[in-house]
């Protein structure tokens, strides 16, 4: 994009460049007949030919048109500059309450209860408004609210302003409840850690999917953190659906269960409103304010009076002792929220094992079909080899009887063999967990394909399984033989590599001879890079490929990979092609479970993202080789670089923060992570 410093656009004169994110760039400039401050707000250039990210930016503009709301950004203008949409909207001075959040948590301190009720307040004053005008925002999170003061300029490392307020943004996610259609069937959108469970699952959303990020965001201003993390995004995504959120330290019974209510998985035992929740946070923070200026008696005359749980700012006191005046006199009132788990229907296939709700449109299922409620997922990880770790995770599993104990066993293929990963355990909160590591490191996906529990006497001295077997879920011989191609081995390759790790291991190496290409570019060292290059290309294309030569003629043909290559070669299928056939293959088979025919239409689609990216890297690493000189070759080199980048670890088209299994976006990183979700066993009754 170019430089607009100083461009006049209309009656906006555009005076500097503020920010960039992942759809847009934003600029402060003078609008010349209002004579206020503005915030231009650019298409990026290279997403200008998505018709669905434009359609998004304009449906921006035309939605926070028609809101007025003083706690609602507004916009003043739509229009564009050489083909580039963009908006002129209010100026908001101030920061994000993210970065606020940042700041404050980097220094261990925490809103107090008084400023996140004020907050909340006008937030959801905002949501509420937006919703009766018919728009769901579907993206609420710190990031996207303004916080700005008229009194004083808010900043991240100063104490919150007593006239703070808050400014809901960014609307480019916006759906309108009245619309029949999503954004695209089955896509994931929003920022996973504050999604809704029905936005996790890409099923279709309402106005309750906003309750539920705001209470993300609450729980956030209280716990320092959100409830729900993990080391991928497809881990936050299954917390999202399947776990409830750890309570917080600190924090009273009266507020947990209001953010429990607001957390719920099932949209029909949530808020439904969120002038419900604010106005039960407030009815809870009535009841914490009045405890908290009185002793308690407790038992044999001993009192206690209610700790303040982490330190706060000097306005955060001002704000608490001027509450505790006001609700001194209120009444205390209990919101009473139960935590549920979220009831999926599923039908269930002949198989003993279902899945774990597919990220596509779900199908309909008629009214009739039996509620199966499920009772655990477990889950091969990589542990300090290859899928030599198993976790095993509920939220309902009923406990085993009085004096006994479950233990959980793989089953193997002969269908007799059983191997005990252990004792399951139960939390204070009737959490069930188990996690086990091979110590032998075996990937253990080579011999098992199923799980048993058993009703074990507490304790237990016999190291053989008893008769009493309380859950069994089996994965089904053909889907699974496939799966097995992509993550434990196959036959035809080099060392029997199953296709999934060797594109996972290619595409690590790949991106690795980049940055050293890249680093040898920059020291002017021409040798490297052309050694660099050709070992970059004879992975890519494969030793049966006729192309597989000495190309920087050095008399040895050099490549660091096993020579299967990333491309069809010969009779080598390629590591990419192998992991989309077998992947289909899976979701082919009769017996497919649901997980594998979703998964594995994931795990095809990054492949299909793949095989083109590794395709436009082949032909600029060529266009290094043959290049005359390194200045000649400086364009391909840094166009090589994000090439191998974006294949291993994909890319964020959409801006939405979150990288998809969606064409365009998913990388290997992300077909490995549902290549893993296919092998998924989930528990039933």
């Amino acid at each position: 994009m170019p430089n607009l410093t100083g461009k006049l656009l209309g009656k906006v004169s555009v005076d500097m460049f503020l920010a960039k994110g992942g759809m847009a760039e934003v600029y402060i400039g003078t609008h010349t007949t209002l004579h206020r401050s503005v915030a231009v707000k650019f298409l990026k250039a290279d997403l200008q030919e998505d018709s669905e990210l434009r359609e998004r930016f304009e449906r921006e503009a035309r939605v926070i048109a028609m809101l007025r709301h003083p706690n609602i950004v507004q916009i003043f203008d739509f229009d564009s500059y050489q083909n580039q949409p963009y908006l002129v909207m209010e100026y908001v001075p101030g920061t994000s309450l993210g970065a606020y959040l940042r700041e404050l948590h980097r220094r261990n301190e925490r809103l107090d209860l008084m400023q996140v009720r004020n907050l909340l307040n006008k937030i959801a004053s905002a949501l509420n408004y937006a919703h009766l005008s018919n728009v769901v925002h579907r993206d609420v999170k710190p990031a996207n609210i303004l916080l700005t003061s008229r009194s004083t300029p808010v900043s991240a490392d100063q104490p919150l302003p007593e006239d703070v307020e808050p400014i809901l943004t960014d609307f480019g996610l916006v759906r309108f409840t009245q619309s029949s259609t999503q954004t695209s069937t089955g896509a994931i959108t929003g920022t996973p850690a504050y999604m809704s469970p029905e936005q996790a699952r890409g099923d279709r959303v309402d106005t309750r999917t906003d309750v539920y990020s705001l209470g993300v965001t609450v729980y956030e201003m209280l716990a320092g953190r959100v409830p729900f993390e993990a080391d991928s995004t497809m881990g936050v995504l299954h917390k999202q659906i399947y776990e409830p959120p750890p309570p917080i330290e600190g924090v009273s019974d009266r507020i947990r269960e209001v953010l429990d209510r607001a957390l719920e998985k099932d949209p029909n035992q949530r808020f439904q409103t969120p002038l419900e929740f604010a106005e039960a946070f407030e009815a809870a923070l009535a009841g914490i304010t009045e405890a908290e200026t009185m002793n308690v008696s407790f038992g044999m005359g001993k009192s206690i009076i209610m700790p303040r749980p982490y330190p706060t700012s000097s306005a955060a006191n001002r704000n608490r002792l001027l509450a505790y005046g006001i609700f001194g006199i209120v009444s205390v009132l209990t919101v009473l929220g139960t935590l549920t788990v979220m009831r999926m229907s599923a039908s269930q296939k002949e198989a003993s094992v279902t899945a774990i709700p597919a990220l596509t449109e779900p199908a309909a299922i008629p009214p009739e079909a039996p509620s199966i409620e499920p009772l655990g997922v477990l889950r091969f990880q990589d542990g300090s080899n290859t899928a030599d770790q198993v976790t095993f995770s509920s939220g309902n599993l009923p406990p085993p009887p009085p004096g006994t104990r479950y233990e959980a066993w793989l089953f193997a293929d002969d269908g007799e063999t059983l191997f005990s990963i252990g004792v399951i355990t139960f939390n204070t909160d009737n959490r069930a967990s188990l996690t086990f590591v091979d110590p032998a490191g075996r990937n253990l996906l080579t011999f098992y394909h199923g799980m048993q529990i058993t009703i074990e006497p507490n304790p237990d001295n016999n190291p053989n399984p008893s008769n009493d077997v309380a859950f069994l879920a089996i994965l089904p011989q053909g889907g699974f033989t496939h799966v097995r191609h992509l993550l434990s081995e196959f036959a035809s390759t080099p060392n029997q590599t199953p296709f999934m790790l060797g594109l996972r291991h290619d595409a690590d190496l790949l991106n690795r001879l980049a940055q050293t290409m890249l680093t040898s570019f920059e020291a002017g060292e021409e040798e490297n890079v052309r050694l660099t290059a050709e070992q970059m290309l004879n992975l890519i294309i494969g030793s049966q490929n006729p192309e597989y030569k000495d190309w920087n003629g050095n008399g040895a043909i050099d490549d660091l990979s096993d020579g299967f290559g990333l491309l069809l070669n010969g009779s080598n299928t390629g590591y990419i092609q192998g992991t989309f056939s077998h992947a289909n293959l899976s979701r082919q088979s009769p017996d497919a479970t649901e997980n594998m025919l979703a998964h594995g239409e994931h795990v095809m689609i990054a492949a299909e993202n793949v095989n083109g990216w590794t395709a436009q890297l082949r032909d600029q690493l060529i266009a290094v080789a043959g290049s005359g000189s390194l200045s000649e070759a400086e364009s391909a080199i840094r166009q090589a670089v994000v090439l191998a980048d974006q294949i291993l670890n994909g890319v964020d088209i959409n801006g939405n923060e979150n990288i998809e299994a969606i064409p365009g976006e998913g990388g290997v990183v992300t077909a490995y992570e549902h290549a893993y979700y296919m092998a998924d066993i989930l528990l039933l009754p």
